[in-house]
């Protein structure tokens, strides 16, 4: 893969910030080491990332306190507006759950961080430390929670734990189809690209909404008998 070029009228922290950005997506936080970040940053200080950031951790904390520079303002745009919307009951299920997900889409489009974001989200969701999953959710727990009181106002007969873990589950999938958005042209059903990425946003949003206004499970449609027989051989087998 061709190196990222870099920005030499960046400062050195910004620089050291965006290579480790792209080497922690690339390759996974724990594989890359400090003398890497500040080889490809240009750095001739071997030092570097210590005395700007002190650890690994500190300059992961840099790396999501830019994303969250990125995020977090359209975030807070979006969630007035919500708010404003649903004192007069006008919000909709697909407008809170389209604020959700619109922030990553846009920031994913970015021809700075949007490359690397969601790959890096992504992995720290899969194999992460405390520390960093720390991160990960302070980024994004306060808007999963005003969204839960969003919907739970649309949907008082769901269960909440039920549209938690459908909440989480779609934010989740959201985060890991942007990181591998470029395999949809190879699908498993072939070629899915679109032609507009905003028309496929809309085209998911539309699938996460069936499932969270769902407010009680498809239990009616299957036939318990036959599967319960079918988990009970299933647990039985070594």
């Amino acid at each position: 893969m061709a190196q990222q070029l870099i920005d030499v009228k960046a400062s050195i922290q910004d620089r050291l910030i965006m290579v480790a950005l792209r080497l922690f997506a690339q390759q996974g936080v724990e594989a890359v080491s400090l003398r890497t970040i500040n080889t490809e940053a240009g750095s001739k200080n071997k030092s570097a990332v210590q005395y700007h950031f002190g650890s690994k951790l500190g300059i992961l904390e840099a790396i999501f306190e830019k994303i969250g520079e990125r995020l977090l303002p359209i975030y807070d745009d979006l969630f007035a507006r919500l708010k404003k919307l649903s004192r007069n009951n006008e919000v909709t299920v697909s407008e809170i759950i389209l604020s959700l997900h619109l922030p990553i889409f846009y920031v994913d489009s970015s021809k700075d961080l949007g490359p690397y974001m969601s790959k890096l989200l992504a992995k720290m969701m899969l194999n992460s430390t405390p520390e960093y999953q720390a991160l990960f959710q302070g980024l994004f727990q306060p808007q999963m929670e005003a969204t839960v009181k969003l919907l739970h106002k649309q949907l008082p007969h769901k269960s909440k734990h039920y549209l938690k873990f459908q909440l989480s589950h779609g934010l989740m999938a959201t985060i890991t189809g942007s990181a591998t958005k470029g395999l949809v042209s190879h699908s498993l059903l072939g070629d899915l690209k679109f032609k507009n990425e905003k028309e496929m946003l809309m085209v998911y949003i539309d699938y996460v909404v069936g499932g969270l206004t769902n407010e009680s499970p498809s239990f009616k449609d299957i036939d318990v008998a036959f599967w319960s027989e079918y988990f009970a051989s299933v647990d039985k087998q070594p």
